[in-house]
Order: C-alpha cells, then structure tokens, then sequence
C-alpha cells in the first residue's frame, strides 16, 4: 500500500517525490557543494576544450534515426543513374549481324537445291506509299553454285550462280535484272570470287495496298508479286526458283511473308500461237508495325492530350485569379503547348503525314482545337482584364484631379468631422412647449397665443391631446 499511487500522481497533476529528490531535501548542504563541484569541472571542461562544441555539430536524429545528408543522397543518385545507363548498354552486347539465313541456306543446299532470291532490304515508304525491296540472287547445291563463291551469307553450300540468269518481276516482258557469272572477279591472293554486291543483287519497286494505312500505328500494308527466273543462254531453259525470303524485322517494320510456286503462261518466241507454262514464284508479305513503335507512339498520343488538357487547366486558373500578370503567364503556357504538340506528333516512330489519318483526327487536330479554343479564351480575359485597368486608373486619375482642385474650406466642411447635429434643437423645442399653458381661444386672448406660439405653428396632435375649454368660457360668460 505504501507503494500504491494516487490517481493525481499517475495523471501527471501531482508528482510524488523520488529517491533523488527526498535525498536532497535532506541533505541541502551536500547538495549545495555537489552542485557547486559540478559547475567548477564544467568551467574547466570549457577552458580546456573550448572549440569542441562549437566547430562539431550535434547529429540530429528522427526516433533515434540519423537522416541522411544532402552529399550522401546526390552521390545515391548518380550511382544510380550511371547503373541504369549500364544497364541499358548491355542491349550492345552480342547484337552483331548473325547469319540469319545460315540455316535456311544449309538446308536447301541438302534437300533442295537450286536458285532461290533472298530480299536482304525492305524499304518502306508510307507516303508514297510504296516497298522497295532489294534481292540477292543465290544458289544452293554444288550443281548450281559458282566456284569459289561458296560461303555467302554465312552457308558454305551456297554461293552466286554458275549460269547467266535473266529475272522478270511481275510478268514484265522486260527482265528487271540480268546476271553474268563472267564479270564476278576472283580475288589473286585467295582464288576465290569477290563479294560484289551490286553484280548480283537488284532492286524491284512495289506498290502497296493502303486500306489499313489510316490506321496507325496499327496499320499493315499487303503486298503480292510473282517473279521468275530464265537462263539467259537458252531463253527455253527456265531455271527452278526454290525460294523467296525477305527478313522479317527492319527499322521501323516487322515482315511477314511467304511464299508458293506457281506457273505463268507465256507465248513462245518461235510461235505467237503457241503457249507454255514456265515455272515461277508467287510471294506474299504483310508489313505492319512492331510492338515498340505501337506503344511509343500511344504514349505520345496519350502526352499530347495531356498537353492539350493542361490548357483547359489555364483556363480554369486564370479565372480564379485576379491578377492580369498570371493570365498573360497562363496564355504563354497555352501557346507555348500548342507548338509543343506538332512536335509530338513528328516524333512519333516512321509517322505518315498530315494526311487526316485516324490518329490525328482523334489526337492531334482536336488538340490543336482544344488549345487554341484556351488560348482565345485567356487573351479575351487578359484584354478584358487590361481595359478595366486602365478604366480603373483613369477614374483614380479623375477623383485625385477633383480633390486637388477643391479649396480647403470646401475640404474642412465636406469633412466628416464638420458636421452640425440639430437633434437636441428639437428636444429643447419640445420642453418649452410643455412648459406653456395651454392657450384660449383667439377672439378672447389673442395676445397670449402670440406669446406661447411666437411662430405660428402648433402640431394638430397638441390639439388632439388638450381638453375642450369653450364650454368652460361659455359657464364663465354665462355666470
């Protein structure tokens, strides 16, 4: 029980005494030298150490957590950034130029030989909108390959052609390239033929089909053509065309395509009459846009609404303002936005032209609209803003030419400290009349009303309140 605390004491109202605090009540005196042996050795801390606590700076800490400093968090900061940029760096490493058709080649040299036509470039226009597409004349089988020209796109099977080759494309009666095995130079130190690209390559140009062109970036371009191939020694000797591939992926476009043999029928040369079937190619390929083009350009798109809406924000905050100096700085934002908003859209990866695509109806045309709209609205406002400016300083122009112009007598009685209340004439007015008897009639004393009335006037509410006095004349008269 001795120990058992009240409720003041727990609540903090009343504190109960401690050990500390009985012992020195009862002991002043040694608590007195202890205290002054305490202020004597911290005199002396400071005379020996007097720099200590004023160069060091105490630590300053959260729960007994120290924050961290401003050098330490800057340094965390470029560490990091230079780790993101290393990282990223990494996407360099072993993307060098593989052989892409090194497999394809090895396995047609084994099962099926013969000329095949390898589209080594896609180029496409979306303008135009047109392909150009640049073919690698190959052979695959020791039957078919030049000497010494093995090795070509990374097979040791397959290397240019041993015949002269003549190519039509789109049953042209023209061949759209020719071949000659002669001209290919065979290099002194090596005894091999040189890699001559443009002996053996060539370029054919295609139109697309464009019925999805409106809808980037989810647009796809259609392409068929059919190509055959013919010995240029013996125009009736048609050679065999096994393949045609083109790469799948370029800059800006991932190609899909595939290919099928077919059959055109020609005259013969001998006979008009005649006809033949000649083996040929037929070659399909759909272009469309990779993911990454598709999810940048959507991210543009979304960024330049958001651009857009930051001008109905301007809007908004310059009504709540009343100060022409943040209009003129919201209607700079605005137009600022509108040049910034072009500038998206030409960033976009491969973007058509201005052409009312489906993109720029939806994005960057009802942008424009949205932020010109703002920006009218907010120079309306800053000229609306400006007028009454200058109407106000005009009128405060107005009002000081006025007081400069009035005397200073006219001043001091305009003022509000000449004005004269004449309230207390009237109560005095009313006490003088109470005061008075009331008056008989005017044919018997008329000078007594002149005395009480010195004006004229009486109120016809006094008339009311006043007792009747001709009956009491008339008993007088009478009498």
């Amino acid at each position: 029980m001795a120990n058992r605390h009240s409720f003041l004491s727990t609540t903090g109202l009343i504190r109960t005494p401690s050990s500390a605090s009985s012992v020195a009540c009862s002991h002043p005196a040694s608590t007195t030298s202890t205290l002054k042996r305490d202020k004597t050795s911290k005199n002396m801390k400071n005379l020996i150490l007097p720099t200590n606590s004023a160069t060091q700076p105490k630590l300053r800490s959260n729960a007994g957590v120290v924050p961290l400093g401003p050098v330490f968090i800057v340094g965390m900061v470029v560490v990091l950034s230079l780790l993101f940029i290393g990282a990223l760096s990494c996407a360099f490493v072993g993307a060098e130029d593989e052989a892409v058709f090194k497999d394809l080649l090895n396995d047609l040299a084994r099962n099926n030989p013969g000329i095949l036509l390898i589209g080594d470039n896609v180029d496409m226009d979306v303008d135009e909108p047109a392909v150009t597409i640049r073919w690698s004349i190959i052979a695959c089988g020791q039957a078919y390959v030049l000497k010494g020209s093995e090795g070509t796109h990374g097979s040791s099977l397959c290397g240019v052609p041993n015949e002269p080759l003549s190519i039509y494309v789109d049953g042209e009666q023209t061949p759209a390239a020719t071949y000659d095995p002669d001209i290919i130079p065979i290099s002194s130190a090596k005894l091999s033929r040189l890699s001559v690209q443009t002996l053996y390559q060539f370029d054919s140009d295609h139109v697309l089909d464009v019925h999805e062109a409106r809808l980037y970036p989810f647009d796809t371009y259609h392409l068929t053509t059919n190509i055959r191939v013919e010995i240029s020694n013996d125009t009736s000797v048609v050679a065999p065309i096994t393949r045609l591939v083109t790469l799948t992926d370029t800059a800006s476009f991932i190609i899909r395509s595939s290919d099928a043999a077919s059959t055109v029928t020609l005259s013969s040369s001998s006979s008009s009459d005649e006809r033949t079937q000649n083996p040929s190619r037929d070659l399909d390929m759909a272009i469309q846009r990779p993911g990454e083009a598709r999810f940048f350009a959507l991210m543009l798109f979304g960024i330049s609404w958001m651009f857009a809406h930051a001008t109905v924000g301007y809007v908004a905050l310059a009504w709540r303002s009343a100060s022409s100096q943040r209009a003129a700085y919201y209607l700079v934002l605005s137009i600022a936005t509108m040049m910034v908003i072009p500038q998206l859209r030409n960033t976009m990866p491969d973007a058509p032209g201005y052409d009312g695509i489906l993109i720029d109806q939806i994005g960057l045309f009802s942008q424009m609209v949205v932020s010109g709209i703002s920006s009218v609205i907010l120079l309306g406002t800053l000229a609306k803003r400006e007028l009454t400016h200058i109407d106000d300083a005009n009128l405060a122009r107005e009002r000081n030419f006025r007081s400069a112009a009035t005397p200073e007598p006219v001043k001091c009685l305009r003022g509000p400290s000449a004005s004269i209340d004449f309230r207390h004439i009237r109560s005095l007015s009313k006490k003088f009349l109470t005061r008075i008897d009331p008056p008989t009639p005017i044919s018997e004393y008329p000078e007594q009303i002149s005395l009480m009335d010195p004006f004229g006037m009486e109120s016809p509410t006094a008339d009311k309140g006043r007792r009747p006095s001709n009956g009491g004349g008339s008993r007088q008269r009478g009498g």
